[in-house]
């Protein structure tokens, strides 16, 4: 499921990219939040690495889901080779969330904790799923640049509850609030989520 969702981001965002923000291409170490534009192969094959910082505030496939916008999601990006000679980048993401627990509508903790490896290929053919391919590993079309930030808040987006709730009887629903359908068809939790994705 993940993979269909990072083929149809990068197919659709492949020629959007801002033309003024900066370039990292073949770049030891980038600290730097305004560098987000990255040549995606260059970057893994020489093994460069990017750190920073993501504010919630900014997040706006996030925005309905949120209780509370303050605070970042801490992120740290690794080129890198994989055993079969394809370039990939390891991603890890930390940070803490308010959701909107949509059983009671108040405040739902939730920490990230992310570890997941994006591996590119330069046919739509191989965005399919290898038979050996580990579960946290997503493969996504390499389209020549990518918008770091966009991936990074796409995977955010994918590690959150399509619709996040307390534990069943953690919480009650408040007099005067509307009770979310909780036998609503999965289905619609699902085109909610490829709507914040797009």
């Amino acid at each position: 499921m993940k993979k269909s969702y990072h083929a149809a981001f990068i197919l659709g965002q492949a020629a959007a990219f801002p033309k003024q923000l900066p370039v990292i291409a073949g770049v030891h170490t980038v600290n730097n939040t305004d560098a987000r534009v990255i040549d995606p192969v260059r970057f893994a094959r020489a093994g460069s690495q990017a750190t920073g910082a993501l504010a919630l505030a900014e997040l706006e496939r996030l925005e309905d889901l949120l209780f509370d916008r303050e605070g970042n999601v801490s992120y740290a990006v690794e080129g890198y080779t994989s055993t079969k000679g394809q370039p990939g980048l390891r991603i890890s993401l930390t940070g803490d969330l308010v959701l909107r627990c949509q059983r009671c509508l108040e405040r739902l903790p939730l920490h990230l904790d992310v570890q997941r490896h994006v591996v590119l290929v330069t046919e739509a053919a191989d965005l399919d799923p290898l038979e050996d391919e580990e579960d946290n590993t997503d493969t996504i079309l390499n389209t020549g640049s990518l918008d770091l930030h966009d991936l990074l808040e796409q995977e955010i987006v994918l590690s959150v509850p399509m619709v996040p709730r307390h534990p069943e009887g953690a919480c009650s629903v408040q007099p005067g609030t509307t009770r979310v359908d909780e036998t609503a068809s999965p289905l619609a939790a699902l085109a909610q989520m490829k709507a914040r994705l797009k």
